[in-house]
């Protein structure tokens, strides 16, 4: 097996979100396999983002930041403008940016909840699909990585704005990968089950938390190190025959 069906030098990388969380953990792997990152973010200038931009930078690799709210046409379509303007091109992009919103059953839910979360999570993913598509198809190569989540498959009470955002992403992934299949760009969704970030850490020690991964196959929630490796893979050429597919990441937490 050729290692460099692995190796993203050259190439450059879109991720949204990437100023925190999952987002920042895939611009690293990406930056750690070669790629150059571009990161669009509300969160562009501030100090967290800023201290994401000096991780990625260590892997020596360049780093562009564009402040982007993905819910708007005008910023997505910046955003792979900005891109293509910097460096040339667009070779990847990864959807990561997301919201989850209130916890609220269907029938005592506000309906701006539930706009605010479709907004950000099917909506801007659909947004920066469609800026990306038009530039890898007529670069003839691309691959776009959409993250949805364990829940878009699994029914849970309070999350229904959240989970019906995520499975949607499924059937947009669907779509587009059929209709750039032959113009050489693969589209597939990447969905973590639980995983420890900075948002969920202290969760994850309270009582609840404890109770909640005891009932869990593996026991444990996953590591974010352990996504390194899908995402690469995903972004890389050793992935050029898949498309449209969903991988799941949750270490057997819905087993």
């Amino acid at each position: 097996m050729k290692l460099d069906m692995f190796d993203l030098s050259g190439k450059v990388a879109v991720v949204t979100g990437g100023c925190s969380g999952l987002g920042t953990v895939f611009s690293e792997a990406l930056a750690e396999a070669g790629a150059d990152i571009v990161i669009g973010d509300v969160m562009v200038g501030t100090p967290q983002c800023q201290q994401a931009v000096a991780a990625i930078e260590k892997y020596g690799v360049k780093v562009l930041t564009v402040k982007c709210d993905i819910t708007k046409v005008e910023d997505a379509d910046n955003l792979i403008a900005t891109t293509v303007k910097e460096f040339g091109k667009v070779d990847i992009l990864v959807n990561s940016a997301g919201l989850f919103g209130e916890n609220q059953r269907v029938a005592d839910m506000d309906p701006a909840n539930w706009d605010k979360v479709l907004a950000v999570d099917l909506k801007g993913t659909f947004l920066c699909c469609r800026a990306a598509a038009k530039e890898m198809a007529n670069q003839n190569q691309g691959k776009i990585i959409n993250i949805a989540s364990a829940s878009s498959f699994k029914a849970l009470p309070g999350m229904a704005a959240y989970a019906t955002a995520k499975s949607g992403i499924l059937m947009l992934t669907k779509t587009l990968a059929l209709e750039l299949v032959r113009r050489n760009v693969q589209v597939n969704t990447l969905s973590p089950g639980y995983f420890v970030t900075p948002l969920n850490r202290d969760f994850f020690e309270t009582e609840a938390g404890k109770k909640m991964v005891s009932n869990w196959p593996p026991r444990r929630p996953g590591n974010t190190d352990e996504l390194k490796g899908i995402i690469v893979y995903l972004a890389a050429a050793a992935s050029s025959f898949i498309t449209g597919q969903e991988i799941v990441v949750d270490g057997g937490q819905w087993l």
